[in-house]
């Protein structure tokens, strides 16, 4: 009886077990295989907007300028301070001046022997300190170079955007590159390992040499590793793409988007004397930012004017109001002579003036040679990709006609081999030109800082 009751516990068992393993080899499988997320370009460009490192790190760099500039409104507003201090002490001139301060002084206070040794007296001031600036003309300047450096640093941030951009382009077509190059690899694997299957079944008819057989087995293998190569640098790719994009989680990225040619672009569109990006707008108010510098420099010579008053309670307890007083003054401060340190200013400031024109005036003849050059690199990626294409057309027809008469025993394994590899090398070809296409034309469109048509 018991043995019939295991006899049917036993199936139970045994599907339960195959179950289990199931689970457990479908999770492995799960874990071992990273996660995919498909993504198409203007989806990637909109998520570096917001995670990119460099952006976030110009945003930075940008609020640290304007918090300089919120400093400088001191050129025109008040200072206002609130201070106590204590003090303890038997110095006859001290202790007398604190009785007068806390309106505590009597007849015996005269007395001289309280005069010339008095006992210890303490002393509480609590003070209200206001300080007004009326004109300081060197202040002013400043106040203004900071103003221009901060919009500076706004272009400077416009500018690493658009840099940003450019970037995740350029990886986004090398991912795509990647792939693509992948898949003609996978494909020329797959016809060399049909090679070299019938190179295999001719040697042991003895229609072929050895040396023949041998020649498309080492095509695979040469294959094998070039196809290992490229998928290693994918993978080099990805991570450089998941930086740009800061994804931290290990996923695989898939390029939804193909590289392709865009037949509406035209010179017409483009004007490399008349062109400037944001970093040349932002060497040119950082070129203001210097002269406003040296202006500030010279108004070193001029007197400057501020107003000082202040409010105080003195007494013999911690923030007491015993006795009050106030005073109130203007200062005239005039330097004549500093030992040449304001000239040397002028001459300082001069020079950092003179840097900034020529890097303004540099930078806008760089960026006029960058267009012209992009513009080059778009015509000559164009020649190329028409020549590639011509290439991969007249590849696949000599490809096919050597291996119909391979088949027909009609050609040798050396030529069937050779056509092979210029049908792929011509496939790699022209997928490098359409690479190259696409980034001279997104090179232009970080120099013009706008999109160009498809």
């Amino acid at each position: 009886m018991k043995i019939q009751r295991i006899n049917k516990v036993w199936p139970l068992f045994a599907v339960l077990l195959l179950f289990i393993t199931q689970s457990v080899l479908a999770q492995s499988n799960a874990n071992d295989t990273p996660n995919i997320r498909e993504i198409n370009l203007q989806e990637a460009l909109a998520i570096t907007e917001e995670a990119s490192f460099e952006i976030r790190m110009a945003e930075a760099d940008m609020e640290m300028v304007r918090s300089q500039y919120r400093q400088t409104n001191a050129v025109f507003l008040p200072q206002l301070s609130i201070e106590e201090t204590g003090i303890s002490t038997n110095d006859p001139l001290n202790v007398f001046g604190f009785k007068l301060k806390q309106e505590a002084v009597t007849q015996a206070d005269f007395n001289p022997t309280r005069l010339n040794d008095p006992d210890v007296y303490d002393n509480f001031t609590t003070t209200f300190k206001a300080q007004q600036p009326l004109f300081n003309a060197d202040a002013i300047f400043q106040r203004r170079a900071v103003k221009n450096q901060l919009e500076a640093a706004k272009k400077q941030m416009e500018g690493t955007i658009q840099h940003v951009r450019y970037q995740v382009k350029d990886t986004y077509y090398q991912l795509q590159l990647m792939e693509k190059q992948d898949q003609v690899i996978t494909k020329s694997l797959e016809m060399a390992r049909e090679n070299e299957r019938q190179a295999k079944n001719y040697y042991e008819q003895d229609m072929i040499n050895k040396a023949d057989y041998l020649a498309a087995k080492v095509r695979v293998l040469e294959l094998k590793s070039r196809q290992s190569k490229v998928r290693d640098q994918r993978k080099t790719v990805q991570d450089n793409f998941r930086y740009l994009l800061n994804i931290d989680e290990d996923i695989r990225i898939v390029a939804t988007d193909s590289l392709q040619m865009r037949p509406g672009i035209s010179d017409d569109m483009i004007d490399p004397e008349n062109t400037t990006n944001a970093k040349i707008e932002a060497m040119k108010y950082r070129m203001s930012a210097a002269k406003e510098m040296q202006r500030s420099s010279k108004f070193n010579f001029v007197p400057s004017i501020n107003l000082f008053g202040s409010y105080e309670f003195n007494d013999e307890v911690l923030f007491g109001t015993q006795g009050d007083s106030y005073m109130i003054g203007a200062t005239l401060k005039w330097d004549l002579f500093k030992g040449f340190k304001n000239v040397g200013k002028v001459m300082e400031s001069k020079a950092q003036y003179k840097k900034a024109e020529l890097a303004y005036e540099s930078s806008l003849f760089k960026n006029k040679m960058e267009i012209q050059q992009a513009q080059r690199s778009l015509g000559q990626a164009q020649e190329q990709l028409k020549f590639a294409e011509a290439s991969v057309e007249q590849a696949d027809e000599d490809f096919r006609i050597r291996n119909n008469r391979y088949e027909q025993g009609m050609e040798k394994t050396t030529d069937l081999l050779q056509a092979e590899t210029k049908l792929l090398q011509s496939k790699l070809q022209r997928l490098n030109a359409l690479y190259q296409y696409n980034l001279s034309v997104a090179t232009l469109e970080l120099l013009l800082e706008r999109e160009m048509p498809y």
